[in-house]
């Protein structure tokens, strides 16, 4: 039985911010709370299958009693009439009961005590931190705040000095979430940045070269998407870790549920939870298939070779989702690239870093039922031209297929590299190779424009590209910019013009649109 002080992390707010670890326990789906004190103040959040459903404070201010009268929802005069007023859910029952408050109107408060709680002790800059697996919520308690719009305002408003603390390196990558909040407006330069994300990871130093903004504003956007839910991290000096998540996953371990503490008035601590565990008395243990021993390198070498996020993982195109999610946290857990930062060389290191980050962005890809069909059908999309044009044979699963996509991805994402690094010269032969062997990827011929472009002499091959691109994905609005920034640097204005208003016609609120708009006018 796993005890619950093994269970059980702690550490400090100067190291390792609230944000950064609510972040990453909302990314690990784990399920309990979290303990975070800064002197005298000291609150409580509850999580539960990836989402902070209730926080607690023991803040007069962040008290039911008090955000009612502050709200002018009560007078002093009915709150004495009844008993435990200070208790927050005993006074939710007598103004039920007493229709004094209707229920939508307690649950806007209870919200607005959660959100208040969470907005305050994101901004504490000294304290400590403790989370546990084994406390949990009531499942009638859910009150969600609005996490990635409090957090992308926290990150727009941090000082500079504090924003380039939070990098490890400038070797973190970065990649673009498949959901991201629709409810936040970006600014501008958040706009561009994430525009600049083409279906994969990217390194910092990668994308401060893609801007002409300064290194602290480029971490500072890098920061914000991170923060408000529109970019996913990889690399960074995590608070808890994939290794720590496995543990507590895969600890045997039964809850006994209770409602969450209710602190003492004004400034008096939390009380203590008394929570009782133990093992399940009988539980049919989940099928799970033979475990494989595999070598470094035959993962390694099989990652690398991997033309498709199955592949990657090492699992059939039709697995279920509790078999995506086996064959990733067994990899992770034997090959996390904190388990050889010692004992390897730095090209292996290296290796393995890009190895982990490519199954992790794989699984992230997979196990979300939306992202995973959008994945599936371009997938099937390029085998079927492969198969059209008698490059491969009828059945997508033939070694000739796999070969064939395999290399056309491999020759494309170096000759990206090498374009995103300015060495035109070195990417034209990768991305010509890449439009030859698929040529109905869009992105192929986007990007071998985009190179083209570089050479007055090809001018009207790059155009052609470009447009060849837009032909084949016409609801992408990355390659109709990629023309209209063509269409500058030759000094078309008014073709560029024209086609950043058939963008606009499309997606009005393309901010990269508009911003080029407003400087061509």
């Amino acid at each position: 039985m796993s005890s619950s002080k093994n269970l059980e992390i702690s550490g400090d707010l100067v190291e390792h911010p609230f944000a950064e670890v609510l972040l990453e326990l909302l990314d690990s789906g784990l399920e309990g709370s979290i303990r975070v004190s800064a002197r005298d103040s000291k609150a409580i959040f509850y999580f539960r299958e990836g989402e902070l459903l209730f926080a607690v404070s023991n803040q007069r201010r962040h008290r039911i009693f008090q955000i009612l009268l502050d709200a002018d929802l009560i007078a002093k005069e009915q709150l004495v009439e009844i008993t435990d007023f200070t208790n927050d859910h005993l006074l939710a029952k007598a103004l039920r009961e007493s229709n004094t408050l209707p229920d939508s109107t307690l649950d806007t408060v209870f919200a607005r005590q959660v959100e208040s709680v969470f907005h305050e002790s994101i901004h504490w800059r000294e304290g400590t931190w403790a989370f546990s697996p084994l406390a949990r919520i009531r499942d009638n308690l859910s009150y969600k705040p609005d996490i990635h719009g409090i957090l992308i305002k926290y990150g727009r408003e941090m000082s500079k000095e504090n924003i380039v603390r939070r990098f490890k390196s400038f070797k973190e990558m970065f990649g673009r979430r498949a959901t991201a909040p629709s409810h936040i407006n970006l600014l501008p330069p958040e706009a561009f940045m994430l525009s600049r994300f083409e279906g994969g990871l990217l390194r910092v130093e990668e994308l401060m070269s893609m801007t002409g903004m300064t290194d602290a504003e480029n971490l500072r956007v890098i920061y914000s998407l991170w923060l408000g839910g529109f970019l996913e991290r990889s690399g960074w000096n995590t608070a808890i870790g994939p290794r720590r998540i496995l543990e507590i996953r895969s600890a045997k371990i039964e809850i006994k549920k209770q409602p969450p503490p209710i602190p003492e008035p004004a400034t008096a601590e939390i009380g203590k939870q008394s929570v009782g565990i133990k093992e399940p008395e009988s539980a049919a243990a989940p099928a799970e298939p033979p475990k494989r021993e595999i070598t470094l390198e035959a993962y390694l070498s099989r990652v690398e070779g991997a033309e498709t996020h199955y592949e990657t993982l090492g699992v059939p195109i039709d697995s279920d989702a509790p078999r995506l999610k086996q064959a990733y946290f067994t990899l992770a857990k034997q090959f996390h690239p904190d388990m050889y930062h010692r004992s390897a060389d730095a090209v292996s290191q290296r290796r393995i870093q890009d190895a982990f980050t490519r199954i992790a962005h794989a699984f992230e890809t997979l196990r979300n039922e939306e992202t995973r069909s959008r994945y599936d059908y371009r997938l099937k999309s390029i085998l079927d031209e492969l198969r059209r044009q008698g490059k491969i044979g009828a059945e997508p699963e033939k070694q000739s297929s796999q070969t064939q996509l395999r290399e056309a991805s491999e020759i494309f994402d170096h000759g990206f590299n090498l374009l995103m690094d300015e060495d035109y010269d070195a990417a034209l032969p990768y991305l010509t190779r890449a439009v030859s062997m698929a040529p109905e990827v869009a992105r192929y011929h986007a990007y071998y424009g985009k190179v083209l472009a570089t050479d007055r002499s090809q001018k009207f091959k790059a155009e052609a590209e470009l447009q060849t691109a837009i032909k084949l994905d016409p609801g992408n609005p990355t390659f109709r910019i990629l023309l209209a920034e063509f269409f500058v640097d030759y000094n078309l204005l008014k073709r560029a013009e024209g086609e950043l208003n058939r963008i606009l016609e499309t997606f009005p609120d393309n901010p990269e649109a508009v911003a080029m708009l407003d400087r061509l006018r």
